[in-house]
């Protein structure tokens, strides 16, 4: 069976109504550079060649972030969970293998099999994302329920809907 050789995989794709770019930039920012916030492990990715600081949550509804990759600010990297928290990064490491783009867009991966995008519309005032979740055991209930945990944490954790009145 297909499901025994690739897993099981679920998806959830949707929106947040946005129509202030200000507060669209600010929820990205947070995500991106994002300050201490209760339950929230972040990174600490100082850019050397830049000045900036990137501190990506490094879980998403509780699953280690495995793989980030920021095509705003031009940033990849692979297994996260295994790195340092805290790092200094030269100019030409961590550049995505995707050209870096004007709109906002983030993609998370998690050890669950999670993978999550989020970006901007390009024609309307909306956050998407565009989230998966594979279980390698074809086990459907546990993906479901790891992409329901997951997409409550995409409005609670990342974009603040309920307090951004989204």
């Amino acid at each position: 069976s297909l499901y025994a050789k690739y897993g099981y995989y679920t998806s959830a794709n949707s929106y947040f109504l946005c129509p202030d770019p200000v507060k669209m930039d600010q929820i990205f920012s947070r995500i991106r550079y994002g300050t201490a916030e209760p339950g929230i492990e972040r990174s600490e990715y100082r850019r050397t060649h830049t000045g900036d600081v990137l501190r990506y949550p490094l879980t998403i509804g509780g699953f280690p972030v495995s793989y980030i990759r920021d095509l705003t600010v031009g940033f990849e990297m692979r297994d996260v969970d295994k790195q340092a928290a805290s790092l200094d990064i030269a100019e030409g490491e961590c550049l995505p293998q995707f050209p870096v783009s004007s709109s906002h867009m983030i993609t998370f991966e998690t050890r669950n099999g999670g993978r999550l995008t989020m970006r901007t519309s390009g024609t309307e005032p909306k956050l998407k994302y565009y989230l998966e979740v594979r279980n390698s055991c074809n086990d459907r209930t546990k993906a479901a329920q790891d992409l329901n945990t997951m997409s409550q944490a995409v409005a609670a954790e990342l974009v603040h809907a309920k307090e951004g009145r989204l």
